[in-house]
């Protein structure tokens, strides 16, 4: 135990040093973090300008309704009004309009309006509107003109409604909607958080691993220790260069992922059971990483080798919608249980809907958690015992079946 300690600390305190280490951990979240903030002024700046355009005209109006042609213009935008479409897409050539609008003769009837204009539609801005926001209530005025102020201030606001959420017992349970999507912004910074971790540790784990194998170190320092300590001391030393990777990610974020916390009250234990299922997660996939990856001949093989995992490891994010949409539905039960996705998938669970969780599914996954990992480290030691001294040639998946089912010893 004594010299895995020792290889512990000597992985630990190589894997801080090394630039990239450095690079990883503070660097590229603050170049993330730059970056993202530049795309959010392109696209406000985008989008502005679509508005300006919008409202920087003046709106071209071509009315066979006649209602609307006895009507007083409106005083919230302005209108340039038109008697033939043919005058009013002159008007667009010249730029003196950006859109107008074609009012039907049978509008009452059926609420259709036609909006021509001369804008692109594009990804930021589709959703945007092309006419004033005003345009739906300046036509409820005119269709109403002959009805009462109290029936037309009903008709300009419908009903007023207050959404009460109930929990299972059928009792309020304090939801709102815009409490529900900080959660779920929250879940998805725990969720990737998370990943990013479990994998940056163990992909330090296949690196030094092939390192050491294709430099021929790992003769020598098979000569003074067991395989067993070895992959123990590796586990354990990159494993607390990953806790450590990960305060500081979660330090870097405080003021944006705790801020939001506090502002939905995010349940206390979220932080806990996030080390918790990071240091399973980190387990599993290592053991695993380690011990395929030790078959492979070169760095390359190795990563080769090792990728399967991390592949099965991102596979929650492929219905990612359907956890999102509904954290305690199948989907998302059935990748809770999976040892693969168990981690990631739990952790945002737990973040996204904290009251919704049945009290046993928590301890419940981590049992299925420790046993899989458990199981894995098993598996792994024997690969890995036998990987080290493989060198040249890359071993098939009946010799490696044939490993595995080999006792422990």
């Amino acid at each position: 135990m004594s010299k895995a300690w020792i290889v512990a600390k000597h992985e630990f305190l190589v894997t801080i040093r090394r630039v990239w280490f450095v690079i990883s951990t503070f660097v590229f979240p603050l170049l993330f973090l730059a970056i993202g903030g530049v795309l959010m002024l392109v696209m406000r700046h985008t989008i502005e300008q679509q508005e300006a355009r919008v409202s920087g005209l003046p709106l071209g109006v071509v009315s066979e309704w006649k209602d609307l042609d006895e009507a007083k213009d409106p005083d919230s935008f302005r209108i340039l009004r038109f008697k033939s479409e043919n005058e009013a897409t002159a008007a667009l050539r010249e730029g003196r309009i950006a859109t107008y609008v074609v009012v039907p003769e049978n509008y009452v009837a059926t609420g259709r309006v036609t909006v021509k204009t001369a804008n692109k539609p594009t990804l930021l801005t589709s959703g945007k509107g092309l006419t004033p926001p005003a345009l739906g209530a300046w036509l409820v005025e005119v269709a109403l003109a002959r009805v009462d102020e109290h029936r037309r201030a009903r008709a300009r606001d419908p009903f007023q409604a207050q959404t009460v959420y109930l929990d299972r017992t059928g009792a309020p349970s304090g939801e709102d909607a815009q409490g529900a999507l900080k959660r779920s912004i929250t879940g998805y910074s725990f969720f990737f958080l998370l990943f990013l971790s479990i994998f940056t540790a163990s992909g330090y784990l296949l690196n030094g691993m092939a390192d050491e194998k294709e430099n021929r170190v790992m003769e020598i320092v098979l000569s003074s220790i067991t395989p067993g300590e070895l992959m123990l001391g590796k586990l354990v030393g990159l494993g607390a260069a990953g806790l450590l990777q990960l305060a500081i990610w979660i330090s870097m974020g405080v003021v944006g992922v705790l801020a939001m916390a506090v502002q939905i009250l995010l349940d206390p234990l979220a932080f806990v059971y996030c080390l918790v299922f990071f240091l399973l997660g980190y387990l599993l996939f290592g053991s695993l990483m380690l011990g395929f990856g030790a078959l492979g001949t070169n760095f390359r093989e190795s990563q080769q080798m090792a990728s399967f995992w991390t592949f099965i490891g991102i596979s929650p994010m492929f219905v990612h919608m359907a956890i999102v949409e509904d954290p305690h539905g199948l989907v998302a039960r059935i990748f809770s249980y999976i040892p693969f996705t168990a981690a990631v998938t739990m952790t945002f669970r737990y973040v996204t809907d904290p009251k919704g969780m049945p009290w046993y599914e928590v301890p419940a996954v981590m049992i299925v958690l420790l046993a899989s990992t458990a199981l894995a480290l098993r598996l792994s030691a024997k690969l890995y015992r036998v990987g080290l001294l493989l060198y040249g040639k890359r071993p098939g998946l009946r010799e490696i079946w044939r490993w595995l089912r080999a006792p422990a010893g």
